[in-house]
């Protein structure tokens, strides 16, 4: 019965979806299959999982000032990658070979005049400039663990003001995590602005979020991103988490340090940045980290147009625990990309197991 339910859903979104067309609706996306497989020590360790995965992304035009935007992500899975819970909880499809899932990832409205900007809807809103750790970015925060993942958006909207061409002043809010929060507790309000010149960017800002749960009295948060470029790339930003009941002190900061540089013309980049995350901080809770110290090492080097070769290492430099990802791509033709990467976690210079994923990319 579910199917059939799906059936008549993609019937109806593509009978839409040709009317929209008509008003110049544009269609973009990306097709993802992938097939991992963890090695251990022993047999008994090895496993394998299947995915397809698609980003559909559209946009269309009202008028001169109004644009829609939405995404949505289909999933399929079997194996370790289902097992492991990654699909979310709206899956459709269980067992039989397979799990679906179908997930709606934006969906939300811009009016953009001269001077002015208004986002509303089901969107991402980015906090500061950041290589890797994003410790600024506690609304819609990334993570350096899962590379492939894109940022999970939220209800919110966002409302920016440009005096002139280098200063931005903006506004944003957001719905609480818990979508069945009916009595307003962990709303997220906050004012910020940016200031752009030849060489620098800075921005600040201040979030306060309703009371919710343990916080009684609500939390504040200040912060700060500068991203530069003085020969080499420069980016620095910290985020400041203020509980007035339990007088946070250092463990509420999180901070980041990152530099980057291109050699060979821009065919060999390294870059590396640091992560200071109090245990009460943004960052601690987002990326459930339990120590303070954490680096990220990466190069990214271009055999020549097609093949590109990636390394990167991320450490918790107080348990000794290290993530060396290797990976190489290939573009077998325009829109299509083949990958293989391996991951092999190393506690105390001790082997563990070993991730190998293949994947082809098709983007449209």
């Amino acid at each position: 019965m579910k199917i059939h339910r799906c059936v008549l859903l993609l019937l109806m979104v593509a009978a839409v979806s040709d009317v929209l067309c008509a008003q110049g609706l544009n269609f973009s996306g990306t097709l993802d299959s992938r097939v991992l497989a963890s090695v251990g020590k022993t047999a008994s360790d090895f496993s394998m999982g299947f995915e397809t995965w698609a980003n559909l992304r559209f946009q269309t035009q009202l008028r001169d000032y109004a644009t829609i935007y939405g995404a949505v992500n289909l999933i399929a899975a079997s194996g370790s990658i289902a097992a492991a819970q990654s699909l979310p909880p709206t899956a459709f499809v269980a067992g039989e070979n397979f799990a679906a899932a179908l997930e709606l990832e934006r969906l939300y409205f811009r009016i953009k005049g001269e001077k002015a900007q208004l986002d509303t809807g089901l969107l991402r809103i980015p906090l500061g400039y950041s290589l890797v750790w994003g410790p600024t970015d506690f609304l819609c925060p990334p993570n350096p663990f899962l590379p492939d993942a894109r940022p999970r958006g939220l209800l919110g909207t966002s409302f920016s003001a440009y005096p002139t061409d280098a200063l931005k002043i903006f506004a944003f809010a957001s719905a609480p995590k818990d979508p069945l929060n009916v009595q307003g507790d962990g709303y997220i309000t906050g004012i910020g602005v940016e200031g752009h010149g030849e060489a620098a960017s800075l921005q600040g800002f201040y979030a306060y979020e309703t009371p919710l749960g343990d916080y009684r009295y609500g939390r504040h948060r200040g912060g700060f991103s500068l991203k530069a470029d003085i020969e080499v790339g420069l980016t620095l930003g910290a985020l400041y988490t203020y509980d007035p009941e339990t007088n946070t002190s250092i463990e509420g900061l999180s901070g980041a340090l990152g530099l980057d540089y291109s050699f060979f013309k821009g065919d060999l980049t390294l870059l590396t940045e640091y992560l200071y995350a109090g245990n009460r901080s943004s960052a601690a809770e987002n990326l459930e980290l339990s120590h303070n110290h954490y680096l990220d090492l990466t190069a990214l080097y271009r055999l020549n147009d097609y093949t590109r070769l990636n390394f990167s290492c991320i450490a918790d430099m107080e348990d000794v625990f290290f993530l060396p990802i290797l990976g190489a791509e290939w573009e077998a033709f325009q829109g299509m990309t083949l990958s293989l990467s391996t991951q092999v976690p190393l506690y105390r210079d001790l082997f563990s197991s070993a991730l190998i994923t293949i994947k082809a990319r098709l983007r449209f």
